[in-house]
């Protein structure tokens, strides 16, 4: 599974490659994505973008990435 922050709006979210209903996997999908991106919550996955917890800057997402990995992982 691929952790990342990106933009939206005009903030930043942190995003996985995961999609709802998948096994969890360690790599990267084979297949292009074609659906939403599911988005951190700060508790849990979620694809309801509006759900999502927002960072003002990209360094401040990545550090929260950094910081919170291994959960990040175990909700996916």
């Amino acid at each position: 599974m691929g952790v990342m922050a990106r933009v939206q709006d005009e903030v930043y979210v942190i995003t996985s490659d995961r999609i709802s209903g998948d096994s969890p996997s360690k790599t990267a999908p084979k297949r292009q994505l074609d659906r939403v991106f599911q988005t951190w919550t700060g508790e849990k996955w979620s694809a309801i973008a509006a759900d999502a917890i927002t960072f003002e800057a990209i360094e401040d997402a990545d550090d929260y990435i950094k910081d919170n990995s291994a959960r990040l992982m175990a909700n996916g």
